[in-house]
């Protein structure tokens, strides 16, 4: 009798794990529509109480074709506003609790100055006020632009831009200029380098809350039209002070991210490294700044043979994974540690020589490939947790990879991977789970059978901390997912 009731509670205890889990993650569907005119490709901007918001475009420029669109919560078309850019550039845009903000850039031809500019605009798509000039730059080449970047802080209050140019002496001078919410100035820093403008690199940076810059860097060194050694350095700008340190000269940097970090509200540099010149990436290093700012702190974590091995794109020989692994994020943990989501990926060219009526012509092709995904779980003393290695096979021609890649949640408890299954030619869209504790469980998300889904990974957004939208293509027409986890 015990044993029998024992035996009810596990089914019982099982029936809530399984309606637990059911009922965790909601799916919801707009209704499929052909995009009309030119803008094709999408971006989801984020939602508020309003609605979703969306960007559309016709390339990657953000030229051309530029509209922006409302969708309520039901994920209906409630508004839309085409963007007139008037031979500018679509820079940035931002939702801030004031309205969106979109950043242009336009070549003044009165001036011949590229001009920066923002222009605020309510959630209904109406202009709030004129147009403020944020900065201006000297053209390097014919049709530029300028090199503009522009962050915002985690709490949407500080606006960071940095841009360079060349001085008299063919180095590299760049500005820095702080904004607050208002598209006030707050700072402004202009510095020189020693290092020559065509081999000098912005890789990345981000802006604190506190209104710290970070600027990540690289100073490259070409012989012959290759790359034969580079200099890694993360400069931050704080209280119109600038200070600069030194990454590392002991390995080579293959892959790096700046990090941010809401426990402290700081910027880590995450990266993969090899041995020089040895080919591949042999592990994972992190570079903090001490509290105070005076040194630099840097942990390297080799990669344990178990990880090699498992990576089925690898050097065994020299203890290496393939250098086409590359950081998608780098998420802090509160307790110090690292998580990490990497993806190996190439592009091969294919070129050969067809006739046509007798006379030969060459042709070529691009060809896409989407492989591994290697998860990593750092503790607090960068040591490796757990490791995961998810195989999708993804190979595409001349399409630039739209459906490959995957898309990423973050949440408290897990993370999820979705991502086009072409393994086995079926067309289905895979969830990967990963809980914090290693625990692993896929499944199939949507399966094809009556429609054609496809996601479009690079155009997918997570808009908070429980909502993943991802933009789809269903039986050749688009349909925005908004997946719900509660």
């Amino acid at each position: 009798m015990q044993k029998y009731i024992q035996n009810i509670r596990l089914v019982l205890i099982a029936i809530l794990l399984y309606t637990t889990t059911a009922s965790a993650q909601v799916l919801q569907w707009s209704t499929p529509t052909k995009l009309k005119g030119t803008a094709v490709f999408t971006r989801v901007i984020g939602e508020n109480e309003q609605g979703i918001y969306l960007l559309r475009y016709r390339n990657r420029f953000y030229s051309k074709n530029v509209i922006l669109e409302r969708y309520d919560h039901l994920l209906t078309v409630q508004n839309s506003k085409v963007i007139d850019l008037k031979n500018a550039r679509l820079s940035k845009i931002y939702m801030t609790p004031k309205g969106l903000l979109l950043i242009k850039s336009k070549y003044s031809r009165s001036t011949q100055q590229n001009i920066l500019s923002g222009q605020w605009y309510d959630y209904g798509f109406k202009p709030i006020g004129p147009p403020v000039s944020l900065a201006s730059s000297t053209p390097i080449e014919f049709g530029d632009r300028g090199n503009f970047r522009i962050r915002i802080s985690d709490n949407l209050q500080n606006i960071s831009l940095i841009y360079s140019e060349k001085t008299k002496t063919e180095e590299i001078l760049i500005h820095h200029k702080l904004f607050d919410i208002a598209l006030n100035l707050e700072n402004e820093k202009h510095f020189e380098l020693p290092f020559a403008y065509i081999t000098f690199i912005i890789s990345d940076f981000l802006v604190t809350n506190a209104g710290e810059t970070n600027i990540l860097c690289k100073n490259v060194t070409r012989e012959r039209r290759k790359i034969s050694s580079s200099i890694n350095s993360i400069y931050t700008i704080y209280n119109g002070e600038i200070k600069d340190f030194l990454i590392t000269d002991s390995v080579e940097i293959k892959s790096a991210k700046l990090a941010y970090s809401r426990a402290n509200d700081a910027a880590r540099i995450v990266a993969f490294y090899g041995l020089e010149e040895t080919p591949g990436i042999v592990g994972t290093l992190t570079f903090k700044l001490s509290s105070d700012r005076t040194y630099g702190i840097l942990d390297c974590s080799p990669f344990p043979e178990k990880l090699i091995n498992n990576v089925e794109l690898n050097d065994r020989n020299n203890g290496a994974i393939s250098e086409g692994f590359g950081i998608l994020e780098a998420i802090p943990r509160s307790d110090g540690g690292m998580l990490i989501i990497a993806e190996q990926k190439e592009v091969a060219t294919e070129d050969d020589i067809i006739l046509v009526n007798g006379i030969p012509q060459s042709t070529s092709k691009n060809i896409y490939n989407f492989n591994e995904l290697l998860i990593i779980n750092y503790d607090s003393s960068a040591f490796i947790d757990w490791h995961k290695v998810v195989t999708k096979n993804q190979t595409t021609v001349n399409d630039g990879g739209y459906f490959s890649s995957v898309a990423i949640f973050v949440g408290d408890k897990y993370i999820q991977l979705l991502y086009n299954d072409q393994i086995r030619s079926s067309g289905d869209v895979m969830q990967y789970t990963i809980y914090n504790n290693g625990v692993e469980e896929s499944k199939k998300l949507l399966k094809t059978e009556l429609d054609f889904v496809a996601i479009i990974p690079e155009e997918s957004s997570q808009v908070s901390s429980n909502k993943l939208i991802i933009p789809t293509s269903k039986n050749r027409r688009f349909s925005l997912l908004k997946l719900v986890y509660n």
